[in-house]
């Protein structure tokens, strides 16, 4: 296996994240059927207004499904226009600086861009008519998302138990734990 692909420096693709009216209509499909196993969510009700959890699926793919969870979410538009399915795929890479200026060099349009908000989650994204239709979320992390981060159960979330303050659990109810630090 390479460790850093191409000129973006491309680490791993991340997860595919699908948009939701409801996560708890979508579980049935993606748990039950399609295999997936819960490894962490919640809600980011600033500046989002989502929920998300994300599923571990076989051969290493993640799934990262997205609700709106206040009455201004972005994501209620973007339902409305576009339907529920993929909303964005994630790719780290090994730094967010060298991406960028590959992306501007081959003039590839990016938004959004964030390098000041939490230092462990750098991030920009490619708009889709630069990106074939897709949106790529391009993030610099050390965290490894691939391993539960310490929320003990989807019915935690699903009860609206726990909210993400910059990738990192701010409050939580029930049997909803912390992140490891």
């Amino acid at each position: 296996m390479r460790d850093v692909v191409g000129r973006l420096g491309v680490v791993r693709v991340d997860h595919v994240a699908v948009a939701v009216r409801s996560i708890e209509a979508a579980v049935p499909l993606f748990r039950d059927l399609l295999g997936g196993e819960f490894l962490h969510g919640g809600n980011e009700p600033e500046p989002l207004g989502i929920r998300t959890i994300q599923l571990a699926m076989p051969n290493d793919l993640r799934i990262e499904l997205l609700q709106p969870c206040t009455p201004d979410s972005y994501l209620h538009a973007v339902l409305d226009k576009r339907g529920e399915g993929v909303h964005h795929i994630t790719v780290f890479v090994a730094d967010i600086h060298v991406a960028l200026a590959a992306l501007e060099e081959a003039g590839i349009e990016t938004v959004d861009t964030d390098l000041e908000t939490d230092p462990t989650w750098l991030q920009t994204y490619v708009r889709p008519r630069s990106g074939f239709g897709i949106v790529w979320q391009i993030v610099q992390s050390a965290d490894d998302w691939s391993v539960p981060q310490g929320i003990a159960s989807l019915e935690a979330v699903l009860a609206g138990g726990v909210d993400w303050a910059t990738n990192r659990v701010a409050r939580s109810d029930g049997d909803a734990g912390s992140t490891p630090s």
